[in-house]
């Protein structure tokens, strides 16, 4: 018989709600964490890999956490090659300033013969 006011179908219903609320609390943890985890790869590029081996060998294994670790590592390949270009035409830019004449000087300097007669000279 099915009562209107059966106290187990409360309860099941009741417990039914909690663990619906538990998956999607869970779910929204994890999706956290990815975040974290393309956000840190981004800028610390070596983070990625670290989130890679994390959520592949050492989570429970799903598509998702695998898919999140994949992710980490393209973000960290693709903010390292840009941090590498951005350096070398950084670096480009500050010794472009510098004339070729004082260039050949500090090459010059440079080489291990000039070197010992400056040391010599300043001693």
């Amino acid at each position: 018989m099915n009562y209107p006011n059966n106290p187990n179908k409360q309860n099941l219903e009741a417990f039914q709600g909690l663990v619906e609320l538990e998956r999607k609390e869970r779910n929204l943890k994890f999706q956290q964490s990815y975040f974290k985890a393309y956000v840190l790869s981004a800028i610390l590029p070596p983070i990625g890999i670290y989130y890679l081996i994390k959520f592949c060998f050492f989570s429970n294994g799903t598509d998702e956490d695998i898919k999140a670790g994949v992710i980490s590592l393209i973000i960290t390949i693709v903010s390292l090659f840009f941090s590498i270009w951005f350096f070398a035409v950084l670096f480009k830019q500050t010794t472009s300033k510098i004339p070729e004449k004082n260039l050949d000087i500090i090459k010059e300097m440079i080489t291990p013969e000039n070197q010992k007669k400056y040391k010599e000279l300043f001693q």
